[in-house]
């Protein structure tokens, strides 16, 4: 509490209790399988086809699921999805023997220095080219791209440069270090030191020596007190000495001025203390003292450095400790190779990653691409791992897949295939044709115009593109749901084929006349099983407002419970189904119709739930269900006399 120890007007400014809770996303996908490019096990994050392709590359072949469905997801109204790419035994490229040479003298003293592979595993990497070239003093440019020594009709090399890395160090402690530059920003490669070079460092990083030029006809009184020299010694920042106590004291000789120049880098400091500077063979030898990465000597351009010749005809010189690894000039482009795509994943790896996506919270749709119910109805564990996974999470839904070449003409079909009956889960029917991609590319006349794809990417597009419109309580079907990018069904699907596959669940994809391609169902899969939650809609909505107020009132943990909090809790709350209730999400004329929120001793709580820390809030509401079924009863008015 503040103190009021003098009369006079206080202003003070008093939180009014009010704390919104915003509505999280529901239509955030999650496209778990296996594909042969970008990063394994990983989630990613993508919000556009183009990002897509960036991250994981093009579709690669009429088979390749994982593509198909971010293409058809995205094409559908799909705005953001984690994309898992899931692999066993995949391999990186590299550059053989994996390693790039340093520029040491001789073959004898070569060392290997730098290590390229690609950033992902995969085949994909094998199209990678690396090449080195030379910058000046001891920096280099490393560029990777596309290129094979192709020449266009004019003799110039066609190369299809990715990424170009200029003036990079072997130095540790530099801006422009390989390592931090390239590992950080590149989309395509990694580097790293040869075990070579990181077993025995000592061995190669050099005590960084510069020696000046001839000074025998130097005129040593020349050399005068308040003459600056500005050296940069170990990468620690340039430094300028000033020679001599007094102006116009001169130096008679070249152990004067060795020694002169040594007492002052040393007096800068306890980093200073190994460097040396000594004169000998008329020639002055400035040497860092340490045997690191960071070892160098660096002398800038200036009136004392020319007159020591200390550099070239303008001064300054720079000589590092890396000089024997920076990497070796590539005359030639080196290609990476030894890339594997590995193997489809099993159950372990769907089950692992699943523990991994549990951070991330904001999934709201699962996807897995190339994974469907088989025929026989032995079931699919990586399948059963999804809705366990949904289920413990209560946030978000399974799209599954039915078999591809199975019509399921009659409910005794979908009875056989034993489908899940989880409300997590719901199911789309039949596979859709989709014009190939790769039609086009091959001249081969075998390759057909359409490629048969599963529908579960198509139906969650539709899902996020219904929420971004209508809201995630307006169900993802009807003449609004239409399916871009469709280009014919396996099956089609009649009045009297749906009349076997509603009930069980099954949600068609049809062509309707006058409206084209639409998704005709909203239902789970729990439509027997649960039927409270059987619609789409409903079940989203409840994850939408259960997802919503568990961020939303997270302030409330640890604060007193007593009547204050209850109050707030129930205004916070009701303000936010209030504003559902406003947007149509519920049914009832009245608020007091749609929902309720209720927290209060006596009422959701007794004082032992108190005594053990608990506040107990209970949220009810009553939701929009969709009108399935439209009725439409036509009576002969009679005539009156």
């Amino acid at each position: 509490m503040p103190s009021y120890l003098h009369p006079g007007v206080y202003v003070e400014e008093i939180p009014s209790g009010a704390k919104p809770i915003e509505g999280v996303s529901t239509s955030v996908a999650a496209l778990i399988g296996y594909t042969t490019a970008g990063p394994i096990g990983v989630a990613t994050l993508v919000h556009s086809w183009d990002e897509f392709k960036a991250a994981f590359g093009e579709i690669h072949s009429p088979t390749d699921s994982m593509g198909l469905a971010a293409f058809n997801f995205f094409l559908n109204g799909g705005r953001d999805a984690y994309i898992a790419r899931l692999a066993k035994d995949a391999k990186v490229s590299h550059l053989p023997p994996g390693v790039i040479p340093g520029r040491a003298g001789g073959s004898a003293d070569e060392v290997n220095v730098l290590a390229v592979s690609a950033r992902s595993a995969g085949k994909s990497g094998d199209k990678l080219r690396a090449q080195v070239t030379a910058n000046d003093g001891y920096r280099f440019t490393l560029e990777v791209g596309h290129w094979d020594g192709e020449k266009d009709k004019d003799g110039n090399e066609i190369r299809t440069p990715l990424e170009t890395f200029s003036n990079l160090s072997m130095d540790t402690s530099d801006a422009d270090y390989v390592l931090t530059v390239v590992n950080g920003s590149s989309k395509h490669i990694k580097v790293a030191l040869s075990d070579q070079l990181k077993a025995s460092p000592a061995t190669y990083y050099k005590n960084a020596t510069s020696v000046s030029g001839d000074l025998a006809a130097l005129a040593w009184t020349d050399v005068k007190a308040g003459m600056t020299l500005t050296l940069n010694i170990d990468n620690l920042g340039a430094k300028t000495i000033t020679l001599g106590a007094a102006p116009g004291v001169t130096f008679d000789s070249g152990g004067e001025v060795a020694a002169e120049i040594q007492a002052r880098v040393q007096a800068l400091g306890d980093a200073y203390t190994t460097f040396t500077c000594a004169f000998a063979g008329n020639a002055l030898t400035l040497t860092s003292g340490s045997d690191s990465a960071s070892s160098s000597v660096v002398v800038r351009p200036g009136t004392l450095a020319t007159l020591l010749k200390l550099g070239k005809s303008t001064g300054g010189t720079e000589i590092h400790g890396t000089q024997d690894v920076v990497p070796k000039v590539m005359p030639a482009v080196a290609a990476l190779s030894g890339g594997d795509d590995g193997d489809p994943p099993g159950v372990d790896d769907y089950t692992g990653f699943f523990t991994k996506l549990k951070k991330v919270r904001d999934v709201n749709i699962v996807l897995l691409p190339g994974q469907s119910m088989p025929a026989d109805g032995t079931g699919n564990t990586a399948i059963d791992a999804a809705i366990a996974h949904c289920e413990a999470m209560g946030s978000r839904m399974l799209l599954v897949d039915p078999p591809p070449g199975l019509e399921l003409d009659q409910a005794a079909t979908v009875s056989s295939l034993n489908l899940p009956t989880s409300t997590y889960t719901a199911l789309y029917y039949p596979w859709v044709k989709m014009a190939n991609p790769f039609y086009n590319r091959d001249s081969n006349p075998n390759v057909p115009t359409t490629l048969t794809v599963a529908p579960s990417s198509f139906a969650a597009g539709i899902w996020a593109r219904t929420d971004g419109t209508r809201g995630v309580w307006k169900a993802p079907a009807g003449v609004e749901a239409t399916v871009r990018g469709m280009a014919g069904l396996e099956y089609s699907i009649e009045d009297g084929d749906q009349d076997q596959l509603n009930p069980e669940g099954v949600n068609c994809l049809r062509k309707l006349p006058s409206y084209g391609a639409v998704v005709w169902g909203t239902r789970t899969l729990s439509t027997k099983a649960n039927p409270e939650w059987r619609y789409v809609p409903v079940r989203r909505t409840a994850i939408y407002i259960e997802s919503s107020i568990y961020n939303g009132i997270q302030w409330a943990v640890f604060e007193p419970n007593d009547h204050r909090l209850w109050s707030s809790l129930r205004a916070n709350v009701g303000a936010f189904m209030d504003g559902l209730f406003r947007a149509g999400a519920f049914q009832g004329q009245k608020s007091s119709d749609a929902y309720f929120v209720r927290c209060g001793l006596g009422d959701t709580m007794t004082q032992d739930d108190i005594d053990r820390g608990q506040v107990i809030a209970i949220v009810g509401f009553a939701p929009l269900k969709p009108a399935e079924f439209v009725i439409v009863r036509i009576q002969q008015k009679v005539g009156q006399s």
